[in-house]
């Protein structure tokens, strides 16, 4: 009974009319018996008593279909990386919300966690609608780079790359990036997808001598590359850089 929490309701009171609008039982005597669970979905509902081994077997049954019951623990490790998922997430650093919330693995699978309670919905639905973010970014980015023009081609193999740094660690959506990458990234795109890495990777430059390494790449790019777009990219990344480092 340990994982129970039970509760006495009134038939005659308003908290029992409201219940009763919530949770219908099959009859309509006295005692009834319910066992709803975590995420309000009734798993038993009767009237009746139940004797011998049917109250035990109905309880086993219950728990089978319950989910991972959590210890307070686990409960608020997943509360906080729900919140720390969500501000991070709001400020733009999808690469930090996405370590903040797989930290909760040892729990469950992001997105994917067998529990009804409350902070374990929180995580699986903000993982599924971030999941579904990225694969809506994902067709749009194919409708793109499939068009004739090479600037939208650039923008959207960079837009690619982007949403796989900042992505990429997201079990739910690697099979999406995989197979973009698979369709788009080969044959007639290659040189393009190979030259956009180049750029992106300046974008990551954070210290002197990675500054200096893009520098450089950024320079051997700009005189062998055949797409006009991707050099007129790479001459922006490269102004950029030189003024950063001319300031220190």
């Amino acid at each position: 009974m340990a994982q129970f929490v039970p509760i006495k309701l009134d038939v005659s009171s308003p908290e029992y009319a409201q219940w009763r609008r919530d949770h219908t039982p099959d009859g309509n005597g006295i005692p009834q018996l319910f066992i709803v669970r975590a995420d309000g979905e009734t798993l038993y509902g009767r009237s009746g008593s139940l004797r011998g081994p049917d109250l035990p077997n109905m309880l086993i049954a219950a728990l089978q279909n319950s989910g991972r019951i959590l210890s307070a623990r686990e409960a608020q490790s997943l509360s906080e990386a729900a919140d720390k998922f969500t501000q991070e997430k709001e400020k733009g650093n999808f690469e930090s919300a996405i370590k903040a919330i797989s930290r909760v693995r040892k729990i469950g699978e992001p997105g994917q966690i067998p529990s009804y309670s409350e902070p374990a919905l929180r995580v699986n639905r903000l993982v599924i609608e971030t999941a579904e973010e990225v694969r809506n970014q994902l067709k749009e980015l194919a409708s793109q780079i499939e068009s004739d023009q090479a600037d939208a081609k650039l923008k959207a193999m960079l837009g690619y790359l982007k949403l796989r740094q900042d992505f990429g660690a997201l079990k739910m959506v690697k099979s999406d990036l995989a197979a973009f990458q698979k369709k788009y990234t080969a044959k007639e795109n290659k040189q393009l997808a190979r030259e956009a890495k180049i750029i992106v990777s300046a974008d990551q430059a954070n210290t002197k001598s990675k500054k200096t390494r893009a520098i450089e790449s950024l320079t051997e790019l700009i005189n062998e590359t055949e797409i006009e777009p991707v050099r007129k990219e790479a001459e922006k990344k490269l102004s950029e850089l030189k003024q950063k480092m001319d300031a220190g």
